[in-house]
């Protein structure tokens, strides 16, 4: 993949003076966590899981994503029972099988040298989020955090990025979002931020709803991407 595709939008970028990351198939791999989880919630319930019914729910909070599939496979028993019981499900699933994605640490590093502020918002429950950051070591390396029960509205609508650039003290425009899902560069769009989409091998062939300003294959491939806008040091020649 290119590290440089769907660039349409760089010659409007801002200045930037943040990063606003997605977490779950961005910043660590637990997506294939989730989707077993997931087909074991769905098992429970007396049917397997469609084949795209992991795309369908990516980028969603909880609620939103269970409320779905209750449609979906035409689930009888209260939404409350069933979030709860897929969130048992998926707290299991993640607990000590998490991994950061390749270039997490060395692309934070980086952009804390370049004085970026760092924020993260994810669409996962913040106790999802504390044991995520927890075993994949990121715990305290962000400036602001939100999580998807902190909103009314999850993606695809812009809340939480507004509401991670608000605790952040940065205009949404002069934050640049990364993300994975279509949900997640969707709701960027919608808060007016700049997005690089960075799929994993779950999101790598979803249609994505919007623009991006970089389609990129990994998150060491930001690092190029920063510089070329003029954030960081440049690499020293051979």
């Amino acid at each position: 993949m290119s590290t440089s595709e769907d660039v349409s939008n760089d010659q409007s970028i801002a200045p930037i003076e943040a990063l606003i990351f997605d977490m779950d198939g961005l910043l660590v791999d637990s997506e294939p966590l989730a989707g077993r989880a997931l087909a074991q919630f769905l098992l429970a319930q007396g049917h397997a899981i469609l084949p795209d019914t992991m795309a369908k729910t990516l980028g969603r909070r909880l609620p939103e994503a269970i409320a779905l599939l209750a449609e979906m496979y035409n689930l009888t028993s209260p939404l409350p029972e069933l979030i709860d019981t897929y969130d048992r499900l998926r707290l299991a699933a993640l607990r000590g099988n998490l991994h950061p994605m390749p270039g997490a640490a060395a692309l934070i590093t980086f952009a804390r040298e370049a004085n970026l502020r760092l924020g993260l918002a994810t669409s996962s429950l913040r106790s999802h989020a504390d044991l995520t950051l927890a075993e994949t070591a990121l715990t305290g390396l962000f400036d602001a955090e939100a999580t998807g029960d902190e909103v009314v509205h999850g993606k695809p609508a812009p809340d939480i990025f507004l509401l991670c650039a608000e605790r952040l003290g940065v205009s949404p425009a002069a934050c640049v979002v990364l993300e994975d899902a279509p949900a997640g560069l969707a709701a960027a769009a919608a808060a007016g931020m700049p997005r690089l989409w960075i799929p994993n091998s779950i999101t790598v062939d979803l249609a994505i709803p919007v623009p991006v300003d970089a389609t990129l294959s990994d998150l060491h491939a930001v690092m190029p991407w920063l510089r070329m806008h003029g954030i960081g040091k440049s690499q020293p020649s051979a």
